[in-house]
């Protein structure tokens, strides 16, 4: 896992009482739904992204992505 940080979580005390009934590895489980939250994150901030490029972009007429094309095979 390499260095890691400490952090430190507060629950409510029958919350933590129902959680040591269950048989979970409780850090290894709030690790893996971080990763996912921040997994979610970056996806979002992509789509963002995608979105702002594509709302930039100009529309191109088809004929001139035909003429793209065929300059391409010719090539």
């Amino acid at each position: 896992m390499g260095k890691v940080s400490v952090i430190t979580l507060r629950v409510p005390s029958e919350l933590k009482r129902e959680m040591s009934r269950v048989k979970v590895n409780w850090s290894e489980y709030i690790r893996n739904a971080i990763k996912v939250k921040l997994e979610e994150h970056r996806m979002m901030a992509a789509s963002a992204k995608i979105e702002e490029i594509m709302n930039r972009a100009k529309v191109v007429p088809t004929e001139e992505l035909v003429s793209w094309i065929r300059e391409f095979r010719e090539r």
